[in-house]
């Protein structure tokens, strides 16, 4: 069945993250109309986590290596376990950079469709024949984080969730320069590689509620100048009652598209769909 916290999880991981609590600067010149490249349609096994101890080695500065666009468009699958739960179907998106984010679920027929814009976040169940809307106001309030668009965009290809700030500690590891930030009581460590400068590993953590996320980006390909990351895993571990829950979910592209022109964003809520 369709579980719209997926699809709340591609607006972003955060969201998703948070609301467990409660229940390469490259750039690209482009001459043609777009730039595509297919990809081998493999299931990714679950990562564990395995975050290796911290030896800080010296202060350092660094500048994450981000990938610039105009238009995208990405066929992925998605594979979801929670529990004894557990999903995989596809999903298209298409991205106009700092500016809207549509996406269809479809297995057949579509199921679900959304668009995220710099203000709101909408999505429709098709199966239930019910909508969902959000404002990224009232869910930073309710989650007590910063969420926005740049941070939904940011997950979704890649980059550096939170820009790097002058007052971020970073330090060289291992291979690694690891950015720390802490944004609302969660502590947050970009790990950034030393041969590329692309994000490879992203954890968050919530001192209160001992709730903890992790994102691998793995598998880089190139286009052209870009380096963009073909698998996109996420586990979040979420404790109560001296249990800890655990979630999965992985994102793979198996289809990524750099356009010149809109791929086409076409959205609206049918009607007789009520609101949930």
């Amino acid at each position: 069945m369709f579980n719209r916290h997926i699809v709340l999880f591609l607006s972003c991981a955060v969201i998703l993250f948070t609301s467990a609590c409660k229940r390469q600067r490259i750039h690209k010149s482009q001459t043609g109309d777009s730039t595509s490249v297919e990809l081998s349609k493999t299931d990714i096994p679950a990562k564990s986590d395995s975050v290796a101890s911290s030896i800080n080695l010296a202060k350092v500065d660094v500048i994450p290596a981000d990938v610039d666009f105009r238009f995208l468009k990405i066929r992925s699958k998605i594979n979801y376990t929670a529990g004894t739960e557990s999903q995989s179907f596809p999903v298209t998106v298409h991205v106009e950079k700092d500016n809207k984010i549509w996406l269809s679920i479809a297995v057949g027929l579509e199921v679900a469709r959304g668009i995220i814009t710099q203000d709101s976040v909408i999505f429709i169940d098709r199966l239930h024949r019910t909508y969902y809307k959000y404002d990224f106001a009232s869910l930073s309030r309710r989650f007590k984080f910063n969420l926005n668009y740049n941070l939904v965009q940011s997950i979704l290809i890649g980059n550096m969730p939170l820009q790097k700030r002058e007052t971020d500690d970073i330090t060289k590891q291992e291979g690694s320069f690891v950015i720390r930030q802490l944004e609302n009581g969660i502590a947050i460590e970009n790990f950034i590689a030393e041969s590329n400068l692309k994000l490879q590993k992203l954890t968050a953590a919530e001192s209160i509620s001992g709730n903890r996320m992790q994102i691998d980006y793995s598998n880089f390909l190139a286009i052209n100048n870009f380096l963009f990351p073909q698998e996109i895993i996420t586990k979040i571990d979420t404790p109560k009652d001296d249990k800890t829950t655990q979630t999965f979910i992985n994102l793979q592209h198996n289809r990524i598209e750099f356009l010149n022109e809109s791929p086409g964003f076409s959205f609206s809520i049918p009607k007789g769909y009520s609101s949930n």
